[in-house]
């Protein structure tokens, strides 16, 4: 955004920024990512990990959140809405309605209608057809054991 003064007869820009880091160059790593801060109606407003959200899966303009420990929670936004809060570096999208995080695969599978991840969890997620290719190759350079 741009703010414009004008001061004897001269216009000057001053360009607006709405935030500033410390580090431009040092990217942030997984661990140190912020926590995903969710509303839950019986406790309030609480801070969760993003290392321990194994996988998200929508329902309509829901989004199942399912966390290490077994918790699911069902929370009323879309995918759409969480996909920028995640780290690239531990999250792939599968398929239109599921993200996984990278550490819980354990094993990819290839079938005729795109493919399956094994989850560490013991679940087993969809890959779609057009995306299969993406995804294993991000698995792949990323998680080396499940050539």
């Amino acid at each position: 955004m741009l703010l414009y003064s004008q001061s004897q007869q001269t216009l000057s820009i001053k360009p607006m920024t709405y935030f500033q880091t410390g580090a431009t160059s040092a990217r942030v790593t997984p661990t140190e990512w912020p926590p995903l801060n969710i509303f839950i109606r019986e406790s309030g407003r609480q801070t969760f990990p993003v290392a321990d959200l194994v996988y998200l899966q929508a329902v309509a303009n829901y989004s199942w959140l399912n966390w290490v420990d077994g918790r699911r929670m069902l929370m009323p936004r879309t995918l759409k809405f969480y996909a920028p809060k995640l780290p690239t570096e531990l999250f792939v999208r599968l398929h239109r309605n599921c993200v996984v995080n990278k550490r819980f695969v354990t094993r990819l599978e290839r079938t005729d209608a795109g493919g399956l991840v094994h989850l560490s969890t013991g679940e087993v997620l969809p890959i779609s057809r057009r995306r299969w290719v993406t995804v294993r190759r991000q698995l792949m350079s990323n998680l080396p054991h499940l050539n």
